[in-house]
């Protein structure tokens, strides 16, 4: 006698089974991308997402790629709102010399800036509330050096981080405030433009330092002495972070000068 034929009773419960271990194991395969490779967020769409999971840090590169993205793919402009705030961006070396003046400056207005503080060396201990915790992952900096440039784009990209911040003032640490900041604050958000100190110097330390390298995207007569202090609206503040060719330029030709690459990429 041949082998007896399956039971036909049997034969229903196998393609629910074969469901069940297709779905088990997709489960498994988001929950493994979901939680060791945070890019899948970008794929699936995920907004509520921590990245990582494990606890790690975002590099510079993916901050700036987030914050870039999200701006360049917003349809619409993001109107200004009562909550609009100001980032200040302090680029220093260990301490905030001024800091109590800031303080005094500050005070009354929480909930209508922003501080971000990049120390390169060290972590400054405060005597304002105002910076206590907001300092940012910080790397040396060399005085006219394209790592000047880093910090600044870094600090930009934590501060973006936050949609309420419009506009981002760099400053350094002997820099003080001239007006209050009511002033301040109603100045710029009624203000569609950026504000930056840059002039032509045809001495040996100013286009005596130009590169032919630069040539063809950064010609001569671009080319500007600028002052590290800025005030820039969120349009070029994204523009800085998704600029790859200035910045590759400056890197690479510009070993003995140093010139604001937002100042040059607002000039051409």
């Amino acid at each position: 006698m041949g082998p007896q034929p399956r039971s036909r009773s049997l034969l229903p419960l196998k393609k629910p089974s074969w469901i069940l271990v297709l779905v088990l194991l997709v489960c498994l395969f988001l929950f493994s991308s979901f939680s060791f490779y945070p890019k899948a967020c970008y794929v699936f769409g995920c907004k509520s997402f921590s990245y990582p999971l494990l606890g790690g840090q975002l590099t510079d590169d993916e901050i700036s790629s987030r914050v870039v993205i999200r701006e360049i793919l917003i349809s619409s402009p993001v109107p200004r709102s009562k909550n609009s705030k100001i980032a200040f961006l302090f680029l220093i070396r260990d301490s905030l010399p001024f800091e109590m003046l800031w303080d005094k400056f500050f005070n009354g207005y929480e909930g209508n800036f922003s501080v971000y503080v990049h120390a390169s060396i060290g972590r400054p201990r405060h005597v304002s509330p105002h910076f206590v915790n907001w300092e940012i992952r910080s790397a040396k900096v060399g005085w006219g050096d394209i790592t000047m440039m880093d910090a600044e784009r870094r600090l930009l990209a934590n501060a973006l981080k936050d949609p309420e911040n419009k506009h981002f003032v760099l400053l350094c640490e002997s820099s003080v405030p001239l007006r209050s900041f009511d002033y301040t604050h109603k100045y710029l958000m009624y203000a569609n433009i950026s504000f930056i100190d840059c002039f032509e110097d045809p001495g040996i330390h100013g286009n005596g330092r130009y590169p032919i390298q630069l040539l063809p995207e950064v010609e001569k007569k671009h080319f500007r002495k600028g002052a590290q202090t800025a005030i820039v609206n969120i349009m070029h503040a994204v523009m800085t972070l998704a600029d790859t060719l200035y910045y590759s330029k400056f890197r690479d030709y510009c070993k003995v000068c140093f010139v604001s690459l937002i100042n040059c990429r607002l000039q051409t």
